[in-house]
């Protein structure tokens, strides 16, 4: 395994690029953080006269992409034993080739989307204000997502100091966009963005406060939050999800599947 250099950063982007949308994180935590910093490192493994690999390492979160199905999947294997990352992520067909390896975790898979524009307006519901959060709402973000079910394993709530720490450095960095709806003063439902780079954006993090379900609020968010995408001047957005009614959602929005993601841990 090589670690790899700021010089090499068009080979990579070119290596990544051939799918986009599987490695808009890699592609935005290239133009965030850089190639070489104390955030992101890229590894590459080379065999067979070509880029058999790369892992890139932000944090504890480890990505993996290859162009190749029949990479040398043990190899990574014994990279990651090395490392003790909390998450692997990347193309659901290339972790399923580690998975075995990691018995005590499990590969989360969901549905890749991607939007070229919004096709669908959702206004907000009456007493719902939506507006652009700035880092100053983080604390308000972070105790939303922890106390949902579905982000309790990502957003733990005895790490909510560092977790709001890292959404305003996010926000502060350009990496990261956010819609909020607020009742009375109170953030009640929310659309995030991550790996903003030059041409694209992840939409992650929707949540709505489970009492506030059913009322279209994450709707008036997701649609906010895309209009203020393209309005910047990005030509794509992508998305994963697994639930099938978000998933009617998002594609009256725009949102078309390409394939499955997933998340080892």
């Amino acid at each position: 395994m090589r670690v790899l250099q700021e010089q090499d950063r068009e080979e990579i982007l070119s290596y990544v690029k051939k799918e986009p949308e599987m490695n808009l994180f890699f592609i935005g935590d290239i133009e965030n953080f850089g190639v070489e910093s104390e955030t992101v490192n890229i590894y590459l493994h080379e065999e067979r006269d070509r880029w058999d690999f790369l892992i890139l390492r932000f944090h504890r979160y480890f990505l993996l992409y290859s162009r190749y199905e029949d990479y040398n999947a043990q190899e990574a294997i014994s990279f990651f034993r090395r490392q003790q990352p909390d998450c692997i992520s990347g193309k659901t067909v290339l972790l399923k080739r580690i998975a075995a390896a990691f018995p005590q975790w499990t590969i989360q898979s969901t549905y890749m989307s991607r939007c070229d524009h919004v096709e669908g307006c959702f206004s907000a519901p009456e007493g719902l204000t939506v507006r652009r959060l700035e880092p100053g709402d983080a604390a308000q973000a972070v105790e939303l997502l922890s106390d949902i079910e579905e982000f309790s394993r990502t957003f733990k709530k005895e790490e909510r100091e560092e977790q709001k720490r890292r959404m305003e450095e996010e926000m502060a960095r350009g990496g990261k966009a956010a819609m909020g709806g607020f009742l009375e003063g109170r953030l009640v439902t929310i659309a995030s963005t991550s790996a903003e780079n030059s041409e694209s954006a992840m939409v992650v993090g929707v949540a709505t406060a489970e009492t506030c379900r059913g009322r279209g609020y994450a709707s008036a968010v997701v649609s906010a939050l895309c209009r203020d995408c393209f309005g910047r001047g990005k030509k794509y957005l992508c998305l994963f999800y697994d639930n099938p009614v978000a998933g009617k959602i998002y594609n009256r929005a725009g949102f078309q599947e390409l394939g499955e993601y997933g998340m080892l841990r």
